[in-house]
């Protein structure tokens, strides 16, 4: 290798380092901070120019110990965008080189708790613990994964832990009101949240968590004043902006949601989400077409999102449209076939198409599912007599009646009777 060569990697390194310091890149990332970016300013672009000038070089220059250190930090950028497959690759290969960055490990546990990837994330954060096991932050976020696990007693001892190495630590206390809330102990996950705002009164996750948990108890008032402080001290979180659109909705607002919700998806635009919030409310405000218009970037969001395909297929049958509703339907039972409800839905679609035989089918593939909804044999029974297989036809309406009779729905029992009494 050159002497050249050698200059012209220091000179690439130094220019990465130099770009890295003017976009203020910081070591450990706050999730409240984190979100996508739609247009990226000239030294962002610069720096993704540079970025793949350095992996192209990376086997050449890998030795060098300012390596590790520059792609930690190139991986910390695209955590904070939201680029979080990008932000893993480059977390997994600064680790490769050197193992022991605590800093890397716990930004990388985040990014698996942010893509809902519980296990990875734990695995990430033990790695982290490993090296430093009195480190409050990877206790709290290795607490957050189990809690997504369901593992409630191991989440309830690290946070603890947590607490018991920094016993002012908002995010720890933030952990507790999060794990009692899980365990649907409202009052006692407020009484938490108050105690993370009394370390530190202008921390914006105790803010939200309190002002989603008034939402649920329906102190409605008490929500919109908290939210109306964590958006007072950061006006761009959507999580705010959404949950503040969630307690209009309770109020039946729906024109003070929606405000809410546009501001919200123009900040986290890729949330499939919350671009079914805004459709659902053009929805109820019956703007048909714009409910799909929503419901389309939640799928463009997020293709893979069944509930988006689903929606959309709903509208577009509001929109006398039901062959792309039946598309829509056909996509979301093909991403996810074992879906009730979905099923369900093709079928009535199937069944106003006069296409019989298809309608069955769903219903049939529905009620295997989903065995205690008699919905799904309701329409069974009325699909059997219109093929006149009635034998079948007065099981089936035996057997709703049946369920409709344990479930209380005396309406439908007395339809059901009066079916199998019509049919002898």
């Amino acid at each position: 290798m050159t002497e050249g060569t050698w200059l012209n990697k220091d000179e690439l390194l130094e220019a990465i380092d130099a770009k890295l310091d003017q976009l203020n890149t910081v070591e450990l990332i706050e999730p409240e901070r984190i979100h996508p970016v739609a247009i990226m300013t000239r030294e962002r672009r610069q720096l993704g120019e540079l970025e793949k000038e350095l992996l192209q070089a990376l086997e050449e220059i890998k030795s060098d110990e300012r390596v590790p250190g520059i792609v930690t930090r190139l991986a910390n950028v695209h955590l904070l965008e939201a680029t979080f497959g990008r932000a893993i690759v480059l977390y997994e290969l600064t680790l490769g080189l050197d193992s022991k960055q605590v800093s890397a490990w716990i930004n990388m546990g985040l990014a698996y708790l942010m893509v809902s990837s519980p296990r990875e994330a734990i695995s990430c954060l033990g790695s982290a613990l490993a090296i430093n096991q009195r480190n409050a932050l990877a206790l709290v976020y290795l607490a957050m994964g189990q809690l997504k696990l369901e593992e409630f007693e191991e989440a309830n001892k690290n946070l603890d832990r947590a607490i018991s190495v920094d016993s002012n630590m908002a995010r720890a206390l933030l952990g507790k009101g999060e794990y009692f809330r899980a365990k649907g102990e409202l009052d006692v996950a407020v009484t938490w949240f108050r105690r993370a705002l009394s370390m530190d009164p202008n921390f914006v996750p105790a803010l939200m968590e309190l002002g989603s948990v008034y939402l649920a108890i329906k102190k409605y008032d008490e929500a919109i004043e908290v939210l109306t402080k964590s958006l007072a001290i950061d006006p761009e979180q959507a999580y705010a902006l959404s949950t503040m659109g969630d307690v209009y909705v309770a109020q039946h607002d729906l024109e003070s949601a929606l405000y809410f919700y546009d501001k919200a998806v123009s900040i986290k635009f890729d949330d499939p989400e919350l671009w079914i919030k805004k459709g659902d409310i053009h929805k109820s405000l019956k703007s048909y077409q714009q409910a799909s218009n929503a419901y389309q970037k939640a799928i463009n969001s997020n293709p893979e999102h069944v509930e988006s395909w689903v929606k959309n297929g709903a509208v577009m049958l509001l929109l006398d449209d039901e062959g792309t509703a039946l598309e829509y339907l056909n996509t979301a039972l093909a991403l996810e076939p074992k879906n009730a409800d979905v099923a369900h839905q093709r079928g009535l679609i199937y069944y106003s198409l006069e296409r019989h035989e298809e309608a069955l089918d769903d219903f049939d593939a529905a009620f295997a599912v989903d065995p205690g909804n008699p919905m799904h044999l309701y329409y069974r029974a009325l699909l059997l007599e219109i093929l006149n297989r009635i034998d079948e036809a007065k099981r089936t309406w035996q057997v709703a009646l049946s369920l409709f009779k344990e479930a209380g729905d005396e309406m439908k029992v007395a339809e059901c009777s009066a079916r199998l009494k019509r049919l002898g």
